[in-house]
């Protein structure tokens, strides 16, 4: 039997690296050698915190790699495409499924969570998972086609207008981050971006954000609203999951103004009265974002796209590469915060 090396997780906490049976194709399914895998922060809490759905589990959800194996009906991928690959797999039957909302599946399977992902050197994916990588994207960059693609999905959802003229990004993170470059290519005019973290204000600046708001020396609505001569944010991306930084929202939001929320929350979450009646009162929309899209709406080459024009650049985001085999280690070190980091790889 084939076998390959992985980043297995066994139960909660307890990572080894070992061998584990090399994937086998279906019919419609490919093999990929994986090059590059992102680290997701829901694989940080989940393997150490909160727990995965079944053991032992190979997770990572952002990854690329290059076909090795095919099924016999695979028809739109060749031996040594380079792909970066969709990881939710949805049902197909469900409602939203059949209105073209496979992202909001009642029913999906998901690489890296459900079943096993990209913290091993293969991973078995199903064809119509895969997104083709076009020379001269580098697999550093695809294997940020996720995050990006999840940022720019918020940005659909929010639908902006050539009336918004000032976002603001709650939580400077990989997805705030991918959320500033996107606001930018939309046409925002004034980006700011809000967090308490001087690592994450310095990557925020490097990649266009006009102000950044710490939040340790100041309410960032007392500031957002001093920069936009009170009138508040037309548009406001809350990525943090905070209950602070959601209650800033509500109130850095303008009248008639949109909060999308993309983060999620570590805790209960409550919303004091007087917040509460500013969502009435400024007529404040407030929405969801979940994951992101491909098929028709293929969010996935639109942000591999961009990153081959040179429009999106997630290097500055990725601050750490590791091999696999220090999966353990490192997964420990993000969990206890024993070094400062945005999106960190594992490379093979």
């Amino acid at each position: 039997m084939d076998v390959m090396q992985a980043a297995v997780l066994e139960s909660l906490g307890n990572w080894n690296y070992r061998k584990m049976p090399m994937p086998e194709c279906g019919d419609h399914e490919v093999v990929i050698q994986t090059k590059r895998s992102g680290i997701c922060s829901t694989d940080v809490v989940r393997s150490m915190k909160t727990g995965f759905y079944r053991y032992p589990i190979i997770p990572g959800h952002e990854f690329c790699g290059v076909v090795v194996h095919k099924g016999k009906n695979v028809s739109t991928f060749d031996i040594d495409d380079h792909v970066a690959v969709y990881p939710l797999m949805p049902c197909k039957k469900c409602k939203p499924c059949t209105k073209g909302k496979q992202n909001l599946c009642d029913s999906y399977n998901f690489l890296g969570s459900r079943t096993h992902g990209g913290y091993a050197e293969y991973v078995l994916c199903p064809e119509e998972n895969l997104i083709r990588i076009q020379k001269g994207i580098s697999s550093e960059h695809a294997a940020m086609t996720e995050p990006a693609s999840v940022a720019l999905h918020g940005i659909k959802v929010a639908e902006l207008d050539a009336q918004c003229e000032t976002a603001v990004i709650m939580g400077l993170g990989p997805i705030g981050l991918m959320t500033v470059q996107w606001a930018k290519i939309f046409g925002i005019k004034t980006v700011i971006g809000v967090d308490r973290n001087e690592h994450r204000f310095r990557i925020a600046k490097e990649i266009g954000t006009n102000h950044v708001i710490d939040t340790r020396d100041s309410e960032a609505s007392v500031t957002i609203n001093d920069l936009t001569n009170k009138d508040g944010a037309d548009i406001i991306f809350e990525c943090s999951g905070s209950d602070e930084l959601q209650t800033q929202s509500i109130l850095s939001a303008a009248k008639g103004g949109k909060i999308v929320i993309l983060g999620n929350p570590a805790k209960n979450l409550a919303i004091d009265k007087d917040a509460y009646s500013r969502i009435l009162r400024r007529e404040i929309t407030i929405t969801g974002s979940w994951s992101s899209m491909i098929g028709q709406k293929n969010e996935w080459e639109e942000s591999l796209r961009a990153m081959k024009e040179g429009k999106i650049d997630p290097i500055p985001v990725i601050t750490h590469s590791f091999h696999l085999s220090e999966a353990k280690q490192v997964m420990e070190d993000m969990h206890f915060k024993k070094f400062e980091f945005s999106k960190v790889h594992f490379y093979f």
